[in-house]
């Protein structure tokens, strides 16, 4: 279970527990629980469903890949005779610039410095093609469940790529994730979390993540984010 402090607004700050049992009901003033084993109604919280997609890591790299489907496993073997480099990237604010150019043209909101909360927790990692950086994820590990779940995935804005360097960047991704898996096993961890899915959406955007996820194969699993009733209600003031 991990538990990081971040600020909510200026005057407060919120707790986030991750992967945790029954939330305490003393906590919800302040404390968001993410992807939680319990199912039931907690009084003073907000309960919402939350699905995601299990990579079993305690499989050899042939049976990762053959958990792949076709294509998937194609783009793999193809981004490597193409020379994409992965490595884990240790500058954090150089991620942060990454994403946030990503997130500029795509409409998203701007990552700001609350991940450097989970600095202790964080593990960055970059692909490169041709010495130019194309895609970047961020996660964060618990080592006392053996998981790894991805926080965050950026590259290079695909609208304004020609289409061969958008395909490019396409392999690159899948070759990344493919490279994060092994050097999360190699540490230990046990499973690979995709960092959600969006379970019966009619979102094209959505459903088209939930394809490339799909191409990992893994399984379906449902937990439980809890969110504190008065952050919610002020959320919604502010």
């Amino acid at each position: 279970m991990l538990c990081v402090k971040i600020k909510f607004i200026v005057f407060l700050n919120r707790k986030v527990v991750w992967y945790s049992s029954k939330p305490t009901i003393w906590n919800c003033l302040t404390t968001l629980y993410k992807q939680s084993t319990h199912y039931k109604p907690v009084l003073g919280f907000v309960r919402e469903n939350f699905f995601t997609k299990i990579i079993d890591l305690a499989k050899d790299e042939k049976q990762l890949l053959e958990g792949f489907d076709k294509n998937t496993s194609y783009e793999i073997r193809r981004a490597e005779k193409e020379h994409i480099n992965t490595t884990v990237e240790q500058n954090v604010e150089n991620f942060k610039n990454f994403y946030n150019q990503f997130a500029k043209t795509k409409g998203l909101p701007q990552l700001n410095n609350s991940i450097n909360h989970y600095q202790r927790y964080l593990v960055i990692t970059k692909a490169e093609y041709d010495k130019k950086e194309v895609v970047m994820h961020s996660y964060i590990i618990d080592e006392s469940f053996k998981r790894v779940r991805l926080l965050h995935s950026a590259s290079l804005f695909r609208n304004s790529l020609d289409a061969q360097t958008r395909a490019i960047v396409g392999r690159a991704n899948r070759l990344l994730h493919f490279m994060d898996m092994k050097y999360f096993k190699q540490m230990g961890f046990m499973e690979y979390d995709l960092g959600g899915y969006a379970l019966d959406t009619k979102d094209e955007s959505l459903c088209r993540i939930n394809k490339f996820k799909d191409g990992f194969g893994g399984k379906l699993k449902q937990e439980t984010d809890y969110l504190p009733f008065p952050m919610v209600l002020l959320s919604k003031i502010l």
